[in-house]
């Protein structure tokens, strides 16, 4: 019984912990999205991954700069 006991506070625990980072991604997902709005700047996903993926071989890069956001019409 202790045993069953455990096992029910871990998983509840786990939950919870789950819970707390769930809240932190998406608190920081507003964060990120309040300063696209604000500036207006974005990097392009091509540009990214071409970054982290120079990045993760070892290369030395340049950071890509921001550019204004493209609105479609």
């Amino acid at each position: 019984m202790v045993e069953a006991d455990a096992a029910f506070l871990d998983a509840i625990a786990e939950k919870a912990e789950l819970a707390e980072h769930r809240a932190g991604f998406d608190a920081e997902a507003e964060q990120r999205y309040a300063r696209i709005v604000e500036t207006g700047e974005t990097i392009p996903w091509a540009k990214m991954r071409s970054y982290l993926e120079e990045r993760v071989a070892g290369k030395s890069t340049r950071r890509p700069t921001p550019g204004k956001l493209a609105r479609r019409r």
